[in-house]
């Protein structure tokens, strides 16, 4: 526990500066975030987050006892925003999914997906992301950064 707190205050002064420039989604309870949350994280870290509405409240639980400081409240409407604007993502199974649920999901334009549909329909299944580096016109990028949500 006294690694991470040391850990924590390190980091300050730069998610202070994240956090000034924040590209979090809005919403009611993002200043709120902002104002608690951000001597020890920046906003691509918890944008980076997708978790059940249990699993933020205990997450947030886990960071008063590491000594984040905030009201009852504050704590509240945190959990609220991170719940809804980082939900736990489902799995995706490339070799399944219509092309609409493919863009939807990965966060990829209709034009990409399509270009996934047509190349496991003409190549067979993908039988891992790397795989996905062949398709045309895929931004494999963002492939990459959803590769945890992925099944094959």
């Amino acid at each position: 526990m006294r690694v991470s707190v040391i850990l924590c205050f390190s980091l300050v002064a730069a998610a202070s500066a994240a956090f000034a420039q924040s590209k979090l989604p809005e919403g009611p309870q993002k200043a709120v975030v902002q104002k608690v949350c951000h001597g020890c994280h920046s906003p691509d870290i918890v944008a980076a987050k997708h978790h059940t509405r249990e699993e933020w409240e205990d997450l947030v639980t886990a960071m008063i006892n590491a000594g984040a400081t905030g009201t009852d409240e504050e704590f509240s409407d945190i959990v609220d925003y991170l719940s809804t604007n980082f939900p736990k993502q489902k799995k995706v199974n490339v070799n399944k999914e219509p092309a609409a649920d493919l863009a939807a999901a990965l966060g990829i334009t209709s034009k990409e997906a399509d270009a996934i549909v047509a190349y496991r329909t003409q190549n067979g299944d993908f039988k891992a992301v790397e795989d996905l580096k062949k398709v045309t016109d895929l931004d494999y990028a963002k492939i990459d950064a959803k590769k945890e949500f992925l099944v094959f």
